[in-house]
């Protein structure tokens, strides 16, 4: 078989009974598509066109588990209100042929939600991001928070399987909560928590522990985990290493490797151009814009684009685990798609490629392109808080 007819077969996802109808799947990146917290009708769209452009498996992003969990005031969370519209939503990706997947995630500190004074993280922690909306230092997590927050993320996961979704995701990524607890640059705490590799990793594990038994056996879950931070002194790839194990040993159904740190490396992940003008642009208030156009300059650092370029390090994490892996970061031809596969990944994660052209994998499926027209220039992202997330070429 070729490349393309390897791509494009039916493939089982990991142990779980979830048949794909190919290797692709639509990263969870955030849409900024609804209205007061609830799923809106560009949202349901956006995930439709992603099923009918030969998408095997679409991720609904930032699915925050509690209302305290969302990063600012209007963000969706998963509750009865948004339920409603999410089970429209994975009814809809069905009819056209697809699979759907939600990401569930809390934000910890990172947070503006003027609805929350004191953010929870694993430790005291000093909020860049919410300083202007007077959210400005974190609260260390008790036990008792940390086991309510375990019960908003199993909670979330059967409402969302209920709901029809076919998978859900766990975010132990890009510096939402999860990852703070694994990244020693946050995680300061002294007890089981803190410290060592296995202790950073013992509550994102509990979380796993509980949304499996919450899902059964058989229910996919998935982990997006980062390869790395992104900055020294972070989450490193030998941290990933252990962690990946664990999440082996613990019934995770496949892992998404990426990467970054949003509140400190946002476009470790998002590689190419950084959009700064728009992001001023969207500031919430004058202070704010003003702010990110004085240091936005030297605190958002610029990540030039290669191909696949998460790959050298994600072949590190292929050798130290037999589960499914999915690869992410720089998929933009057939020729990426064909080292990828050759490289032993499961699956294959993009966005920005299916953002420019929800098409993308249906032309390259019948040869009418080998590689995406997207340039990177990350205008997208200026576009999640304008109503949606949009390629503007």
């Amino acid at each position: 078989m070729n490349t393309l007819e390897i791509a494009f077969s039916e493939k089982k996802l990991g142990h779980s009974k979830l048949k794909l109808k190919n290797i692709f799947i639509r990263s969870a990146a955030y849409e900024g598509m609804f209205d007061e917290g609830v799923p809106n009708q560009k949202l349901i769209d956006h995930h439709m066109a992603m099923a009918r452009g030969g998408v095997a498996l679409t991720t609904v992003s930032y699915g925050a588990v509690s209302a305290d969990g969302r990063t600012f005031n209007d963000q969706m969370y998963v509750n009865n209100r948004s339920l409603k519209e999410l089970k429209v939503l994975a009814k809809e990706v069905h009819l056209a042929g697809g699979k759907v997947s939600i990401q569930l995630t809390h934000c910890g500190y990172f947070s503006k939600n003027k609805d929350i004074k004191n953010p929870l993280a694993p430790s005291r922690v000093f909020n860049a991001y919410g300083f202007l909306s007077g959210i400005i230092f974190s609260r260390p997590m008790t036990p008792a928070d940390m086991e309510s927050v375990s019960n908003d993320f199993a909670a979330a996961a059967k409402g969302a399987k209920e709901a029809g979704f076919d998978a859900i995701e766990i975010h132990m990524g890009h510096g939402y909560l999860l990852s703070q607890f694994l990244s020693p640059r946050t995680n300061k705490r002294k007890d089981e928590y803190g410290g060592s590799v296995e202790n950073r990793a013992r509550f994102p594990l509990e979380v796993l522990k509980q949304v499996r038994a919450a899902v059964g056996a058989d229910f996919p879950v998935l982990v997006k985990l980062n390869l790395s931070d992104g900055f020294r002194g972070g989450f490193s790839l030998e941290d990933c290493k252990y962690v990946s194990l664990e999440l082996e040993r613990n019934a995770c159904t496949a892992i998404v490797l990426s990467g970054g740190f949003t509140g400190k490396s946002p476009f470790y992940l998002m590689r190419g151009k950084v959009p700064l003008g728009g992001m001023i642009m969207n500031g919430s208030s004058f202070a704010e814009k003003l702010s990110m156009a004085i240091f936005g300059p030297l605190i958002i650092k610029h990540f030039r684009f290669a191909p696949n370029f998460f790959l050298p390090q994600a072949k590190e994490i292929r050798k130290t685990v037999q589960m499914p892996l999915v690869y992410l970061g720089g998929v933009d031809s057939l020729h990426g798609i064909e080292e990828i596969l050759d490289a032993g990944f499961d699956f294959i994660a993009m966005a920005r490629a299916l953002i420019h052209d929800p098409d993308f994998l249906l032309k390259l499926s019948s040869n009418q392109l080998e590689k995406s027209e997207c340039t990177r220039c990350n205008q997208c992202v200026v576009e999640m808080d304008r109503g949606g997330v949009k390629c503007v070429l």
